[in-house]
């Protein structure tokens, strides 16, 4: 047993489980709906709390308004706010991004959530977004902090030149309310040389949605299971929406080559580990058997791409009933982008040399006050 939390009195523990179960029938219930359109899938007035805790009050009620379902005015207002936050800041993202190429020269390619913001409208009145994620080829990274820093953007640096060039990125932004724009800038996926075949097929992206470049719709599944193991094998529920909405979608030689998009990126453990986690989190089991038979199927014979060290590895860090909240012990940064995606990623040398490169490079920062913010 975990001993990184003290242990709960039976009552409490049983108590959190029940609320966990509730949010992850919603959460399924919500993704089904989506799915087929078909109201009767959505819980109907799911307790304040639960909506809370899931991250979904927004997308649960404007499923209720689209479908139909009669609702509270409290949770139409959840939908209105999320409506209205996501217009404002998909509007500024469009315009920006026009802005970028004709002006500067620069079209980054947007992934992560707000492709799926791009490829399907509907998904910004039903997927929240903490920010907007961009990404540029490494020599047009400076042009690009320079184009949003004369557009009134604020943004961190991630230190030395040296750091600049192993980190994945940095965060930008400016405004407020629901003016508010947030970026997050990489220029690779995450820190080299993990993932570097990712990074360069996301980059290589010609393919448009929303007249905004867009990566693959198998290199967007596998994104999503890298950002699972590099955040600790936890994700929010959204993003195990995101990933079955995509999944779900394809046919068996979509499958297969997601398969294969997912061994040459090295991230056939992550890809097995998340749709896994999505199966739990969502409740298939109990909400469509069906469905949750056909996923299983899909989930074992990814399963057979990974090896058995890698497999006891996941078993152990993230079984199959993994709870929705992470466990402590396993959930700070120098575990995640060691042990974890180690066992999330097939290329163990190249997390060793992640992790000893990008640690220096933040050690001597440190030493030497290299951190700082610029407007």
């Amino acid at each position: 047993m975990d001993t990184a939390t003290p242990e709960l009195p039976p009552h409490v523990r049983s108590e959190t489980r029940e609320g966990d179960d509730a949010i992850r029938m919603l959460a399924g219930g919500c993704y089904l709906a989506l799915r087929s359109g078909d109201a009767t899938h959505l819980p109907l007035q799911p307790d304040a709390d639960v909506l809370d805790r899931s991250g979904l009050a927004g997308m649960h009620a404007n499923l209720c308004l689209q479908l139909g379902v009669a609702t509270d005015r409290a949770t139409l207002i959840r939908g209105m706010q999320l409506s209205a936050v996501n217009t404002s800041r998909w509007n500024a993202l469009a315009s920006l991004l026009a802005s970028l190429e004709s002006e500067d020269g620069i079209a980054p390619v947007l992934f992560k959530g707000g492709a799926l913001h791009a490829r399907w409208p509907q998904m910004r009145e039903l997927r929240a977004m903490a920010d907007y994620d961009l990404i540029v080829p490494q020599h047009q990274a400076a042009a690009l902090r320079d184009a949003l820093s004369r557009r009134g953007f604020a943004s961190t640096s991630p230190g030395s030149w040296l750091t600049r060039r192993l980190a994945k990125g940095w965060m930008a932004c400016k405004g407020s309310g629901n003016a508010y724009q947030n970026l997050d800038v990489h220029a690779r996926v995450t820190e080299p040389p993990v993932c570097s075949s990712l990074t360069r097929e996301i980059l290589g992206s010609e393919q448009r949605a929303s007249g905004i470049r867009v990566p693959g719709i198998e290199d967007c599944v596998c994104m999503i299971a890298l950002h699972v193991v590099r955040s600790g094998m936890h994700r929010p529920l959204r993003e195990y929406i995101d990933l079955l909405w995509y999944v779900d979608a394809l046919d068996d030689a979509g499958w297969r080559s997601l398969r294969g998009r997912a061994a040459r990126h090295q991230l056939s453990p992550a890809l097995f580990l998340s749709l896994r986690q999505a199966h739990h989190c969502l409740a298939l089991d109990a909400l469509a058997p069906d469905r949750a038979a056909a996923l299983a199927t899909r989930i074992a014979e990814v399963e057979s791409d990974v090896d058995r060290v890698r497999r006891r590895m996941i078993d152990w860090l993230a079984p199959a009933d993994y709870p929705l909240h992470p466990v402590a012990s396993r959930n700070r940064p120098m575990f995640r982008r060691s042990l974890i995606l180690g066992a999330g990623t097939s290329s163990a040398w190249r997390v060793v040399a992640a992790f000893l490169l990008y640690g220096a490079s933040r050690l001597g920062d440190a030493l030497t006050g290299a951190g700082h913010v610029e407007d």
